[in-house]
């Protein structure tokens, strides 16, 4: 075969190159004209997200049943936890915690909490409490009072609750906050704001930690304050 001139080959390529552009700009107009181009609303979690799941009534649904159960069959009673942790971090969360990706990663726990309120931050959405568990004046807990609860650790501290059986990420995320948002409901919805410094809490929850040096701040899922 008689090989092409270089002009021959420039022009060939730049045909080529112009063909690729075409093309390309073809697929983006195409995705241009769906259901977006059209003005609607992409449901949340994009392309990802299941219109079928309902994490709030997935949560609700075996809370009695099955959450309280377990958390509190694995609850530690906060002091000796924390002195247990302090020990051998893994042993004291094969007892009282879950992790589900193994070794390496953060302990969920659960505890047992009573002791006195020594702080109150009220003002922020996720608002918190310090508690004295051990009678030295001194803050050893930070407690999640909401109505904004961060972190997973509630969903993660239980055992049949697991990524793989979700269809995505959005999903397990999704279950994270209605973990969160029911914790809230059930436990801490009707706290008053006011007048908490001084008062003894006792409460269920739980925390994460790869530290067992660090004060925990903890997510509870029942509390109770003393009368006034």
């Amino acid at each position: 075969m008689r090989s092409l001139s270089l002009p021959h080959r420039l022009a060939a390529i730049t045909g080529l190159v112009l063909a690729g552009i075409v093309l390309h700009g073809v697929h983006v107009e195409r995705r241009a004209s769906g259901s977006a181009a059209a003005g609607a609303t992409p449901p949340p979690g994009g392309q990802f997200a299941n219109r079928a799941f309902d994490a709030k009534a997935q949560v609700g649904d075996i809370w009695d049943a099955k959450v309280m159960p377990a958390l509190r069959a694995r609850a530690g009673e906060f002091v000796a936890l924390r002195a247990a942790m302090k020990a051998n971090l893994d042993d004291a969360g094969a007892k009282h915690g879950h992790r589900e990706r193994g070794e390496g990663a953060p302990w969920n726990f659960v505890t047992h909490l009573k002791g006195r309120v020594v702080a109150a931050d009220t003002e922020p959405s996720a608002a918190t409490m310090d508690v004295d568990a051990d009678g030295d004046g001194k803050a050893d807990a930070t407690v999640q009072i909401g109505p904004v609860l961060r972190g997973t650790a509630l969903r993660d501290s239980l055992p049949f609750i697991s990524f793989t059986a979700s269809a995505n990420q959005v999903e397990y995320a999704q279950l994270a906050n209605a973990f969160n948002d029911e914790a809230f409901a059930r436990a801490l919805k009707a706290l008053p704001r006011q007048g908490l410094v001084g008062r003894t809490v006792d409460l269920l929850g739980v925390f994460t930690t790869d530290d067992a040096a660090d004060d925990p701040t903890i997510t509870p899922v029942g509390l109770t304050l003393d009368p006034t």
